[in-house]
């Protein structure tokens, strides 16, 4: 009987889900605890120590689960899959959030760079805030937002696939 393989599409579709899941956990728990327009520098080492848990673990569940070896092509395919299914789900999270869950949170994120902006540049005018803000408010919309997080999450997950790779490798001798 032949050894069953693990593939890097069933590691990435694993894995990614639970890297999605645990994004939208993060994201459940700073709304409940009224800390989604306070984050601060935790959160974000917080999320990308997730995501660099999520791909490392399935990478090392690809190796061992196909003779104990893992070229580096087939690390990054798993790790930027398992980025890729993550940042997606996280982002259809992010984009329902915005448009159903919380739809005037968009205004607050505005209006908190507003703020911001006032507080760190007292010499601007009020035109020029209202310029930036508007600006700023092209980007605040869902939907870059979204678009925004799959891209992130491709490349820092493109970063962390290639430095665990390197890291994990094992190549076969017999190939």
């Amino acid at each position: 009987m032949e050894d069953q393989k693990l593939t890097t599409g069933k590691v990435a579709l694993t894995y990614g889900g639970l890297l999605g899941l645990l994004t939208i956990i993060l994201a459940v728990v700073l709304y409940v605890t009224n800390n989604l327009l306070e984050q601060s520098w935790i959160t974000a080492v917080v999320s990308f120590l997730i995501m660099i848990g999520c791909i490392s673990y399935g990478q090392k569940v690809f190796r061992n689960g196909n003779g104990g070896y893992m070229d580096l092509k087939d690390a990054l395919k798993v790790g930027v899959g398992i980025a890729l299914i993550g940042a997606i789900i996280g982002a259809l999270y992010n984009y329902t959030f915005l448009t159903v869950i919380e739809p005037g949170f968009t205004e607050l994120i505005i209006e908190k760079q507003r703020e911001a902006m006032i507080t760190t540049q007292p010499n601007m005018t009020e035109a020029q805030i209202d310029q930036a803000v508007e600006f700023a408010g092209k980007f605040a919309q869902p939907w870059v937002q979204s678009s925004f997080q799959i891209v992130a999450g491709i490349f820092f997950g493109f970063i962390i696939s290639l430095i665990s790779g390197l890291i994990l490798k094992r190549n076969n001798p017999h190939q």
